[in-house]
């Protein structure tokens, strides 16, 4: 009998160790430089792309060692692929990590007023800071916009004292929440100085489709770049980068054809060469004397192919542990496993555990006890993909009720996950527990500010119950009814108000339920949902009245219907009456049950519907109110709104001296509450208070300020358009006009102060250029208002002052007659301009001269009274002109109104008005108006940025010191240089020297 032969000797798999870092010398030169920058005090984010595998987190990590090396403190956070992480993921490690290394005192410094809005989604801050009262509600997008913006004040604050290096991993998974958190910290780059922020996201670039919410991402932080971005894309090594590779990581010098070889195959991709490498070791195909051949290697097609071929080495039972963690996810915790092990013993499964962390496939989560992860996402999603459907099921079932087992009490926190496991495991569990996790992940979602992913949750639990999230089938139980409560919800805070009646849809669908099954504090509950109502469209006001049907009508539920009632008749229905009813009903009840917030919310109300009235003493007499009450329940949301009411009205009837304080604490208070909507409405009431009198370089700096934070806000838009025809810079008028009405189409159609206003400020503008090729927009968007039944008196005033200019420009006697009819209870008013100014010019385009005179003369007072310069100073033109031109004899008062409209309009620099008072005055025969006299026909804004040219400033510079736009800098410069014949700057600072304009 022959003996076998024997074994071929296998050698020893040499010592790997990974952990040089090879290649990417010019990916790093470019990150060292940013890292640079942000070490002397800068803000700065850095986008490292790549295919799945190719080094981004390792880069990243070399980039980390460097920051902390040189004195930075780095923190990281992932993304993952997996449904069932909380909103915010990447951002909660980051700032959690920050928080449980952070003293108590320094924290609390550092996060200021925002540490209890942090605390809504890290409650941990709480452990560190204790006392933290609850933030004031606000609705979804503005408590959003407060939580984004105190999570950025405290990344500005902690980058202080010691630089800070975020990476957040895996960004092609992030949550949209998370995308729009990082789009807004990203705009705040600029500002941070001195500090030192660098911003490290990591994402795949392949497949990223247009409708992929990175896609989007990545467009705005472009958009909104301004030198902080810095895009770093890394792809394979080369072959010599790979020989070195090998050399560093296998201790072995490869020869040249190995080198080729193993970069054919994986075009040099690290994690590819690393798995084989390994993979190669362990067969004994390269060892310290073997280093291969090119024909004997036996490398893997895809770098699939050589996970699947190192877990064939594992043992069964490590394998099974790894396939179940796999199903979990990218993270998974051993006490789950344990649960779920069945007959499985704990040292067997630590054994499997420990064989799968001996095979750098799996490695324990930094801080965290008994919790592990997948060391690349391939290895976990070559594992899941070897799963049948139908074992997949089963084990989503089993980690789903080993989740419950495991959160016990706690598992309401851990919806999100439980919501995922179980919506995989429908077949074989049903839907009562999807369902369940489904309402109750939304509703947590809601609580995080994360809209996105709560329409998510409530848009599955409803699809799980068979209805069509937009249909119309009644519903058949208080779960379903609870998912469409939440869905509208999330719709209302997701679809923008231009939708919002698709929302009150899902609302209407969840109060019908609640009414039929009596259940009346559910009903309220969604009748009072604070969702602002729309002008002219008629959703909120039938919840408001079918609910009051349910309660008793002197009851406290009555009492809170009554107060929404108040602002749904006043706004939606344009009913004043109505309103005032109701508002009379609901103080009562307050009164009577010492109800001291329903109190203040109803007048609140009640003072908002005067102004939209034109009630503007009452909106003063209960906003004063409203603010004492607010002060005392320390209701910081309530106290600005009422002071913008109140400091609005009090503009309008011509007491800007009492609208001061209001406006300047406002802002404050805003300021402190973070409201994106409430902060730009500040600035915008402050802009206001100082162009009325004239204040136009505070006026354009609060503007700037509100645009920052609004950048479509029509409000803001419209009134900066006009501030920079006042001036006479028509370029930036111009460019301000183009993004009004690009806005304005965003804008649903109807009786809104959106198109009201476009009614106003474009004819304004017209008023002070000549300019009439916009008109018809103004009298498309005053038709759009006037035509609803339901429009406010206010819109219906802002349409009318609109449509009276638009016939004063065309010389439309037959509708200036019909507007002086319907305007005539402006008299005494201003809306951006003397109502009884329009009146005059409505007056003398019709032809009756005496009454335009009176007009002008009651504009005149009003105006001198309340100290609107720039208004009083186009008053006196226009009255001027009229007793000029009409040759109503009085000259001699026609050159003193002429003085006091060219002292005004000289010395607040209003150009257009300042040239057409010249060339009236010369009319008059009288001398030119004593204009300051430049050389070679140089204006006065000219002389401003010529001054500018020769201190030295560029373009940029120039612009953000005269407050203009970089564009209309360089007009000026070319304007300037042909009118001095300087060829270029510094010629040009010659001659204002020369001149002794310096």
């Amino acid at each position: 009998m022959s003996q076998p032969a024997p074994r071929p000797h296998r050698a020893e798999p040499i010592a790997l160790t990974f952990s040089e870092f090879v290649g990417r010398r010019h990916e790093m030169t470019q990150l060292e430089t940013t890292l640079a920058e942000v070490l002397s005090g800068q803000g700065r984010m850095v986008l490292l792309a790549g295919e799945p595998e190719i080094g981004k987190t390792r880069t990243a990590q070399e980039l980390a060692s460097l920051a902390e090396s040189l004195g930075a403190k780095v923190f990281w956070g992932w993304s993952y692929e997996e449904e069932g992480a909380p909103p915010y993921w990447p951002w909660v490690q980051t700032i959690r990590a920050y928080v449980q290394q952070c003293d108590a005192e320094q924290l609390r410094s550092e996060m200021g007023n925002g540490a209890a809005n942090i605390a809504d989604v890290i409650p941990e801050i709480h452990d560190k800071i204790s006392g933290l009262k609850p933030p004031p509600i606000l609705e979804p997008g503005a408590a959003r916009f407060r939580l984004f913006d105190s999570i950025t004040t405290f990344l500005k604050n902690a980058s202080q004292s010691q630089p800070l290096m975020l990476v957040l991993d895996d960004l092609h998974w992030a949550d949209k929440p998370s995308l729009l958190l990082l789009q807004l910290v990203a705009r705040e780059l600029a500002g941070i100085q001195p500090g030192g922020l660098l911003l490290v996201c990591c994402f795949r670039d392949v497949d990223l489709s247009r409708q992929h919410p990175l896609s989007e991402t990545l467009a705005q932080l472009s958009r909104s770049s301004s030198g902080e971005l810095q895009r770093v894309l890394l792809r394979g090594l080369d072959i010599d980068e790979t020989a070195r590779f090998i050399e560093a990581n296998a201790g072995i010098e490869p020869t040249t054809g190995l080198a080729e070889v193993l970069y054919s195959h994986t075009e040099g991709n690290p994690f590819f060469m690393t798995e084989t490498i390994r993979l190669l070791s362990e067969s004994g195909e390269l060892s310290a004397g073997h280093t291969g051949t090119p024909q004997g290697l036996k490398i893997p097609d895809g770098v699939r192919e050589v996970i699947g071929q190192r877990l064939n080495r594992l043992s069964d039972q490590c394998n099974e542990v790894l396939t179940t963690a796999s199903i979990i996810g990218r993270e998974f915790d051993f006490r789950l496993l344990n649960i779920l092990g069945g007959e499985t013993s704990e040292d067997q499964l630590l054994q499997a555990v420990d064989e799968a962390v001996s095979a750098h496939l799996i490695e324990d989560v930094p801080g965290h006890m008994d919790r592990y992860q997948f060391r690349r996402a391939l290895i976990k999603q070559t594992l899941t993909e070897e799963v049948t459907t139908s074992r997949s099921v089963r084990l989503h079932a089993r980690i789903a009720e080993g989740l419950e087992e495991l959160y016990g009490d706690d598992a309401g926190s851990h919806a999100a996950e439980l919501a995922y496991h179980f919506a995989e495991a429908e077949p074989v569990v049903g839907l009562d527990k999807l369902v369940k996790y489904s309402v109750l992940a939304g509703e947590k979602a809601l609580e995080a500010y994360a809209q996105e992913e709560a329409l998510a949750h409530f848009q599955r639990g409803l699809i799980a119950k068979g209805l069509e999230v937009d249909g119309a089938i009644s519903v058949a139980d208080s779960e379903t009814a609870a998912l469409l409560f939440g869905l509208g919800r999330a719709q209302a805070a997701t679809l923008g108000r231009q939708q919002l009646d698709v929302a009150f849809t899902s609302l209407t669908r969840a109060f019908d339920f609640y009414a039929e099954t009596k259940d009346v504090d559910a009903a309220v509950s969604v009748a009072v949902y604070p969702m602002q109502p729309l002008p002219g469209h008629r959703v909120a006001v039938e919840l408001v009245t079918r609910a009051l049907e349910l309660v008793p009508s002197d009851s406290s539920e009555a009492g809170h219907l009554l107060s929404r009632y108040v602002l749904v008749m006043g706004l939606e229905e344009g009913d004043y009456q109505g309103a005032m009813d109701a508002c009379d009903s609901a103080l009562a009840i307050a009164q009577r049950t010492g109800d001291v917030e329903l109190e203040m919310r109803t007048l609140a109300y009640s003072s908002t519907v005067d102004y939209w009235h034109l009630r503007w003493q009452g909106t003063v007499t209960k906003g004063l109110h409203v603010i004492d009450l607010a002060r005392q329940a320390a209701d910081q949301l309530s106290e600005v709104s009422a002071r913008f009411w109140v400091g609005i009205a009090l503009l309008g009837i011509g007491e800007p001296q009492a609208a001061q304080p209001h406006a300047t604490a406002m802002l404050s208070a805003a300021e402190s509450l973070r409201d994106r909507y409430w902060l730009a409405t500040a600035l915008w009431l402050n802009e206001m208070a100082c162009s009325y009198t004239g204040d136009w370089q505070a006026a354009r700096e609060f503007n700037q300020r509100g645009l920052s934070v609004s950048p479509s806000d029509i409000r803001l838009l419209g009134t900066r358009m006009l501030l920079e025809h006042e001036i006479g810079d028509g370029i930036e008028g111009h460019g301000y006009l183009g993004r009004l009405l690009e806005a304005l189409r965003l804008v649903t159609p109807g009786p809104r102060y959106d198109y009201a206003s476009v009614a106003l400020m474009i004819p304004m503008v017209g008023i002070i250029t000549g300019a009439v090729d916009q008109l018809h927009t103004a009298e498309d968007a005053a038709v759009t208002v006037l035509s609803a039944e339901s429009a406010t008196t206010l819109v219906s005033r802002f349409a009318g002052l609109g449509l009276a200019l638009i016939a004063v420009l065309r010389g439309d006697r037959e509708k200036a007659r019909h507007q002086y009819v319907i305007l005539n209870s402006a008299a005494g008013s201003y809306l951006r301009i003397s109502g009884d100014r329009v009146l005059g010019l409505l007056a003398q385009t019709m032809g009756n001269l005496d009454q335009a005179a009176v007009h002008f003369q009651d504009a005149y007072s009003f105006c001198l009274k309340s100290g609107y310069r720039p208004e009083l100073a186009w008053t006196c033109y226009n009255h001027a002109a009229l007793l000029l031109r009409a040759e109503m004899g009085d000259r001699s008062k026609a050159a003193a109104l002429l003085e006091v409209g060219l002292s005004i309009s000289t010395e607040l620099g209003m150009i257009s008005l300042m040239d057409k008072a010249a060339a009236l005055r010369e009319e008059l025969g009288s001398q030119p108006a004593k204009l300051p006299a430049y050389p070679n026909g140089l204006t006065l804004r000219e002389v401003e940025v010529l001054r500018l040219i020769a201190a030295g400033k560029t373009d940029r510079a120039i612009a953000e010191e005269l407050f203009i736009g970089v564009r209309t800098v360089s007009f000026h410069v070319s304007n300037i240089l042909n009118k001095t014949d300087a060829a270029n700057r510094t010629e040009a600072a010659l001659f204002a020297n020369q001149c002794g304009l310096i």
